[in-house]
């Protein structure tokens, strides 16, 4: 499979995950694409452990790399700083800003090679304010048209409360229309746990 045009010192050794949730499963997936990728963007950045985890593994030559880090909550973007900042992350190269996820990846220039997504409200937050079904999926289209060949969108839904049970929903039914011939979709999902586990859809364009 072709790599990503920039491809920065020999990857790290890979790090096993213990494979018990969403969260887990999905940082093992993207962690070699995170190594290799020029454009990464965490779409809700929330307390900031996605960012920590993409800035981590951008490798230590990635001068030419951007991260970009989106949330609409102004309390989930200085717990994203303060996490950064803890783990020595802070670099010029992490971009982090304030708004809707659709609306800022629409202003990013370049051609993104790898796209989260962490649905659901702040943890420790107001749980009133939450991803939206509608905003998601615009956002996800628009990620479909931007994002590079091989490149990679993962999202995290939470259908453990009524509205992120219709946020994953909707998003199921979504990502089953994307024609095979362009995009492959998988989905990952515990079977046994007592209550409803959150789910990992992982997208992959087709070079």
């Amino acid at each position: 499979m072709p790599t990503f045009s920039r491809r920065c010192g020999a990857p790290s050794k890979m790090k096993l995950y213990p494979l018990r949730n969403a969260v887990f499963v999905g940082h093992a997936l993207a962690q070699p694409y995170a190594e290799r990728a020029r454009v990464l963007v965490d779409m809700t950045c929330g307390n900031g452990r996605d960012t920590a985890f993409l800035a981590s593994h951008m490798g230590n030559d990635a001068n030419d790399a951007v991260l970009y880090a989106f949330d609409i909550q102004e309390r989930a973007l200085t717990a994203t700083r303060a996490l950064l900042a803890e783990q020595g992350l802070c670099r010029k190269n992490i971009i982090i800003k304030r708004g809707s996820h659709e609306i800022l990846l629409k202003e990013i220039e370049e051609t993104p090679d790898l796209i989260v997504f962490n649905l659901g409200y702040l943890p420790g937050g107001n749980r009133a304010i939450h991803t939206d079904s509608a905003t998601t999926l615009k956002a996800v289209d628009l990620g479909l048209h931007k994002i590079s060949a091989n490149g990679i969108i993962m999202l995290t839904a939470y259908p453990g409360t009524p509205d992120g049970a219709r946020e994953k929903d909707e998003l199921a039914r979504f990502l089953h229309t994307l024609p095979q011939q362009c995009f492959d979709v998988s989905c990952w999902q515990p079977v046994n746990q007592v209550h409803e586990p959150a789910v990992l859809f992982v997208i992959q364009k087709r070079g």
